[in-house]
C-alpha cells in the first residue's frame, strides 16, 4: 500500500540512531611516530563506512606502498599538507580543503616532508579496514615507531596487498611506458 512503512522498515529503524562524534572530546592513539583516533568504528553504518582522523608529524614517510583488494579511501586534508604517491606517476600534494581519493586496487601511500604537522580526515569504505589500526597498534606495542614491516604484516591481514619494492618497479615500468 501506498504511503505506509513495512513492519521490517519500522522494526528495523528502531535499531538505529543518527552518529554523532566530536573529535575534541576523543583521545588521540598512537600508532609509533603517528596519531590517530576513530570518528566513526563502523558500527552505525553496518560497516560500510569508517572514519579516522590521523595526524602525520612534519618529515614522516607514512604508510609503505599498498593496494586495497575491497576498500576505496577519501582523505579530506584539515591542516597542512600531505604528499599521495602512486608508482610511476607524479606526487600529489593536497592542502587543506582538498579531498584525495584512492579508488580500489591503485598502488598508493601518504607521507609528509613538509615542515608542518599534517591533519587529515580518512573515509574508508567498507569500514571493516577500521580494525587494521587497533591491530597496527597491537603489533607496534610501546614501540615508537611504524617500521615498515610491522606496516607489511599488519595490511596483509586487512584484504590490502603491501608492495615489494620489486612491485613498485613492475607499476613505475608501467607508467612510464604510457
Amino acid at each position: 500500500m501506498e504511503g505506509v512503512v513495512d513492519k521490517g522498515t519500522m522494526d528495523f529503524s528502531q535499531t538505529l540512531s543518527i552518529g554523532h562524534a566530536s573529535p575534541s572530546k576523543l583521545p588521540w592513539r598512537r600508532l609509533g611516530q603517528y596519531k590517530y583516533r576513530i570518528l566513526e568504528d563502523g558500527s552505525q553504518t553496518q560497516y560500510r563506512l569508517c572514519v579516522i582522523e590521523s595526524s602525520l608529524p612534519p618529515h614522516s614517510s607514512g604508510p609503505i606502498f599498498h593496494f586495497h583488494e575491497m576498500h576505496d579511501e577519501g582523505f579530506y586534508i584539515t591542516k597542512g599538507q600531505v604528499r599521495f604517491h602512486s608508482p610511476g606517476r607524479a606526487p600529489l600534494d593536497a592542502g587543506p580543503g582538498d579531498l584525495v581519493t584512492v579508488p580500489i586496487r591503485l598502488p598508493h601511500k601518504f607521507s609528509n616532508p613538509f615542515d608542518e604537522e599534517a591533519v587529515f580526515i580518512n573515509t574508508i569504505t567498507p569500514g571493516f579496514f577500521v580494525r587494521y589500526f587497533a591491530y597496527l597498534e597491537e603489533l607496534i606495542g610501546e614501540g615508537a615507531t611504524l617500521t615498515p614491516e610491522v606496516n607489511y604484516a599488519a595490511l596483509k591481514r586487512f584484504a590490502t596487498v603491501p608492495l615489494t619494492a620489486g612491485m613498485v618497479q613492475q607499476f613505475e615500468e608501467l607508467y612510464a611506458a604510457t
